[in-house]
This record gives structure tokens, C-alpha cells and sequence, in this order.
């Protein structure tokens, strides 16, 4: 069901299971905005399923900044070590200039559009 809901979107996208992702190696020629929102969950998390609608309307509201992509931490477990994904669920930042930053934990829509508005606006100011 989660991923039914978020593959709705375009800018959502999930992952294959089993693929080999390297997050240096986050193929940007695929990804046509500077930044990648990773959101690692699972299906059993109670709080990455209350994160749904959430992470919909941060692809939406984000559509010209950044792409979303949505990783199961269980079929993704070598991407979640490399990120130092320590707990579900979380959202990584990842831009082209390597540029990484976290948020570990069931965080509401006002908690992850600060979040990403203060990563956002203090890294294109550099």
C-alpha cells in the first residue's frame, strides 16, 4: 500500500529491490534537480505508514527543487548502511556536491518543510 500511494506521484520514485545504488553514485543524469530526498522506510513501520501523505506533498510542494525517491530498508540494506540510515523512518539529503543531511524519525510536515527549507536555502547560498 505505501508504495502504491507514493508511485502515484512522478517525482516519487521507489527503487527496485535488490538494486545496487551508490550514493556518490547517485546517477544525477537521471535525476534533473540538484538535490535527491531519500525516505528510507519499511512496511511494518506504524510511523513510516503515517508518513505517507506527508512525503506526497513534500514531492508536490518540492517538485521544482529536489526528487524524491522512497527506499524499503529491508530490500535496501546495503544503500541504508552506506547512508548511515540508523533507524526508520528517516529522509536523507543528498545534493550534487555530496552535500548530506538527515532526519532520523517520524517527523510531522512542519518539522520536515523547516528542515528542508533551512537545507534547501543555506546550501544554494553558499
Amino acid at each position: 500500500m505505501l508504495n502504491n500511494l507514493l508511485s502515484k506521484f512522478v517525482q516519487v520514485k521507489s527503487l527496485p529491490k535488490k538494486s545496487t545504488v551508490n550514493p556518490r553514485g547517485l546517477n544525477w543524469c537521471e535525476h534533473d534537480k540538484p538535490w535527491v530526498l531519500i525516505y528510507f522506510s519499511t512496511t511494518w513501520c506504524a510511523p513510516c505508514k503515517r508518513m505517507v501523505p506527508i512525503m506526497v506533498d513534500v514531492s508536490k510542494q518540492y517538485v521544482n527543487q529536489l526528487n524524491v525517491i522512497k527506499i524499503d530498508v529491508d530490500e535496501q540494506t546495503q544503500l541504508a548502511q552506506q547512508l548511515e540510515v540508523t533507524g526508520v523512518p528517516s529522509l536523507v539529503l543528498l545534493g550534487r556536491s555530496g552535500t548530506k543531511s538527515c532526519l532520523i524519525g517520524g517527523a510531522d510536515a512542519d518539522e520536515i518543510n523547516h528542515w528542508l527549507s533551512n537545507q534547501l536555502n543555506h546550501n544554494t547560498t553558499k
